[in-house]
């Protein structure tokens, strides 16, 4: 890894010091949570940072919504993160009172490929 980072989420380690990622792939990840569950104008200091996955909590679950999901997660994606990773799937579905959001990675680094889901279930 390029330095010493945090881990995410943010926490003390056994040894009272802040806690580090244990490698790069772990970083990359907690690095891609950040930015899909940041809303735009969270930062003050990067106003377009973010895909904003915690909002969808108050919106319709829908095809729309999916597809607008992804495109936003994608965007996002390459535009902060496509120095680290390719994506190499996304899915995001509406499937009854749930969105699944389901994201393949390859780790651009290492050649590691990993993936994440994230799903929020609602009333539909």
């Amino acid at each position: 890894m390029n330095g010493r980072h945090l881990a995410f989420p943010f926490h003390v380690g056994t040894d009272g010091r802040t806690a580090t990622p244990s490698g790069l792939a772990e970083h990359i990840r907690g690095e891609i949570m950040q930015l899909l569950l940041t809303a735009q104008g969270e930062r003050p200091f990067l106003p377009s940072f973010g895909a904003g996955l915690r909002r969808l909590v108050f919106q319709q679950n829908d095809d729309a919504t999916a597809a607008i999901s992804k495109a936003l997660v994608s965007q996002n994606l390459s535009r902060w993160l496509g120095h680290r990773v390719t994506v190499e799937a996304l899915d995001v579905s509406a499937d009854d009172a749930t969105l699944n959001v389901d994201l393949r990675y390859r780790v651009l680094a290492s050649g590691e490929v990993r993936s994440v889901r994230f799903q929020r279930q609602g009333a539909k």
